[in-house]
Order: structure tokens, then C-alpha cells, then sequence
């Protein structure tokens, strides 16, 4: 009997171990997710000065130029709030970019 529980036992610190380590990397996340945040809604509003009719149009713009141009989403923020601030953003994002704002404009 002592040997059954103590298997039990092991079980259970195994399956607790993994839900654990998973946890842990889903709060990584949460914490990377958060970080990128503040300049997200940054580069939303400089879609929104740009053309865009409001928030929920400057994202759908941001997520659609990170997919056709496979960059993350993050990065492009960065780099239109750097575009914003400092001038010039990489042409191949800076083209995608016109390309949403005005596809998106074309669907209201």
C-alpha cells in the first residue's frame, strides 16, 4: 500500500510541477505583453492623426501591416512612434503602412 501512495504522491508532484512551469511561462508573457503596451497605444494614436478613424481602425492598420510584412507587432509600433518623433520609418513598413491606412479607408 505504502508504495501505491508513494507513486500517487510522485504523480501529483509531477502534474503540479508542469502546471508550474507552465504558469510561469504565461506570466513571462503577460509581463513581455504589458511591457509593449504603452507603445502600441502610441503608434495607435499616430495612426489616428494620420487618417485613421479611431482606435479600433489604428489597430486593425498596426496588426494588418505586421502580418503582410511578417514584423512584430511590437516592432511596428516602435517604429511608427519612431517615425512620429525622429522621422523617416523603414521604407518597406512605411509603404505597407499607406497601404492599410488607405484599405482600411476604402472599407468604411
Amino acid at each position: 500500500m505504502s508504495h501505491r501512495l508513494a507513486a500517487d504522491h510522485r504523480r501529483r508532484a509531477s502534474r503540479t510541477q508542469t502546471e508550474i512551469e507552465a504558469l510561469r511561462r504565461e506570466n513571462a508573457q503577460l509581463h513581455k505583453a504589458l511591457a509593449g503596451r504603452p507603445v502600441v497605444d502610441q503608434a495607435r494614436g499616430v495612426l489616428m492623426a494620420a487618417g485613421a478613424h479611431g482606435a479600433q481602425d489604428a489597430w486593425e492598420v498596426l496588426v494588418d501591416t505586421s502580418q503582410r510584412t511578417n514584423t512584430r507587432l511590437r516592432l511596428v509600433a516602435e517604429m511608427v512612434v519612431a517615425g512620429a518623433v525622429d522621422g523617416p520609418v523603414a521604407p518597406h513598413i512605411a509603404a505597407q503602412l499607406r497601404k492599410s491606412l488607405t484599405r482600411h479607408a476604402a472599407e468604411r
